[in-house]
């Protein structure tokens, strides 16, 4: 209902949400707010990560598994947690894979 802006090669893994609606809690008919989600090229949202309405993930960026995303996440910056926080940079090279085209080693 907020609207989700993804770009190229994204990866988004099992169990992930994207909630693009909120309320306002001190709204007395408990209005609802709708803000967009914009996940940007490379970025990666591992398993059971949260991401929240009006966040933006930057290029390259990781959102740890079971991590919950409140605020904006810088480019290549690995966060982690609840509330999710920085905990490491991704190197800044060229990344060249596409999601979804790999093979587990058990095929």
């Amino acid at each position: 209902t907020g609207g989700v802006k993804i770009g190229r090669n994204v990866n988004v893994s099992d169990g992930a949400v994207i909630i693009t609606a909120k309320h306002d809690v001190n709204s007395p008919t408990f209005e609802a707010k709708y803000e967009p989600i914009t996940i940007e090229d490379w970025a990666w949202i591992a398993t059971n990560a949260i991401v929240l309405a009006g966040v933006t993930i930057g290029e390259g960026a990781v959102v740890a598994a079971g991590a919950v995303v409140t605020k904006d996440v810088s480019a290549y910056s690995i966060v982690g947690g609840n509330p999710a926080k920085v905990i490491g940079e991704r190197k800044k090279q060229p990344l060249d894979y596409v999601p979804g085209n790999y093979h587990p080693p058990f095929l």
